[in-house]
């Protein structure tokens, strides 16, 4: 499953749990509302309580349809928000009708209904939704003076009118200031994460200049030594690592004659050209000066020594410029063999034994150590 899926899943169960939740807010107000009934404080007939019951679940089986089928996620607010909260005034107000005396411990359900567009609403909408609210319950009032059904004087209706439009108009600015400040966290938790970033990609340059040398792009001596160590660690008792110390020949003399320019092209093609010769889970580090070091994972003798003989015969076809023409380039190496918890050091030091010998007897040549054929 793809990320933006996971996504889309994740939120569609959170809108799926706050449905459920509203449920639980229609089961307490129609526990509430048969308990009314019950000691006769509740005029509805049977009938007109069935009625709302029927239409309020068709309602609600339509809402959580829609939202399980993922319809929901075509319209604007995927929570439907606004919807839920029109339907579940629309059914308030249909039972406020029945309420007799009774009303007035049943009109803070407005307030409660409202509560659930707290983050989801904006100011404007939530302002509307508050009036909407008063005007379900004027027009209520309005309707039972005209039709004369009211147990209850005009005044009292006028009161509770009063005790919600105060409540309300309170909560809609408590719900605003709310909503700014869960608004202005997540500003600055988004540029926390964006500095968390940046400051992540700072340190990753970091750690790159500190395990890399500047000029070959290959990985330096101390980055070197340490990954060495681990891959000894993970050997197995059969498996072995490959090492070759690699020594450019008269390096010195091509930096003086010909420039460090030219010097510095040759250090660049050579490391280029090794990192193309070799697999991907061996390594090429720049291990100083003209100075590299070379290692092959899991390997044995005879490979190491091809691998070398490989790249020190393309090295010396390679036509530098800056160089005369006809003049090549080589390099001498000393190789070593090191199997499971044995001393890198120790065998570096013999590559550098084995490397000494091959400079002694002519250059442009590999040496082996005569232990890594023990």
């Amino acid at each position: 499953m793809k990320e933006k899926d996971v996504d889309i899943a994740k939120f569609q169960a959170i809108r799926l749990q706050r449905f459920y939740l509203a449920q639980l807010n229609y089961l307490i107000t129609y526990v509430v509302i048969g308990a009314a009934w019950l000691v006769g404080q509740y005029n509805a007939s049977g009938a007109l309580a069935i009625s709302h019951v029927v239409l309020g679940a068709s309602l609600q089986l339509a809402i959580f349809c829609t939202i399980k089928s993922g319809w929901n996620l075509r319209f604007k607010d995927p929570s439907l928000t606004s919807p839920q909260i029109v339907i579940a005034m629309l059914l308030l107000t249909y039972l406020l009708a029945f309420s007799g005396e009774f009303r007035g411990s049943l009109i803070m359900i407005y307030p409660i209904i409202l509560l659930f567009g707290v983050f989801q609403l904006s100011r404007r909408a939530f302002f509307a939704h508050a009036a909407l609210a008063l005007a379900l319950y004027s027009g209520l009032i309005l309707f039972n003076t005209l039709s004369n059904t009211s147990t209850q004087p005009l005044t009292v209706h006028l009161l509770e009118w009063f005790v919600l439009a105060c409540f309300l108009g309170w909560l809609s600015f408590f719900c605003t200031y709310i909503r700014e400040l869960r608004e202005r966290l997540q500003r600055r938790h988004s540029t926390l994460q964006l500095h968390q970033e940046t400051l992540k990609g700072m340190m990753g340059q970091l750690q790159n200049l500190a395990d890399t040398d500047g000029l070959t792009g290959l990985i330096n001596r101390r980055f070197f030594l340490r990954e060495a160590q681990r891959r000894i660690n993970l050997l197995g008792p059969l498996d072995k690592l490959g090492i070759a110390l690699i020594d450019l020949d008269h390096f010195k003399k091509i930096n003086d004659t010909y420039g460090h320019a030219v010097g510095d092209n040759v250090l660049i093609a050579f490391a280029e050209l090794a990192s193309k010769s070799l697999r991907d889970e061996d390594m090429i580090a720049r291990f100083g000066g003209e100075e590299f070091i070379l290692l092959l994972n899991k390997t044995d003798l005879a490979t190491l020594h091809q691998c070398v003989e490989r790249l020190r015969i393309a090295f010396a076809e390679i036509q530098f410029e800056g160089l005369p023409s006809g003049t090549r380039c080589t390099f001498s190496a000393g190789l070593s063999l090191i199997a499971a918890e044995q001393e890198l050091e120790k065998h570096i030091h013999q590559a550098d034994q084995a490397l000494y010998r091959a400079k002694e007897t002519g250059r442009n040549r590999s040496e082996t150590h005569e232990m890594a054929y023990a």
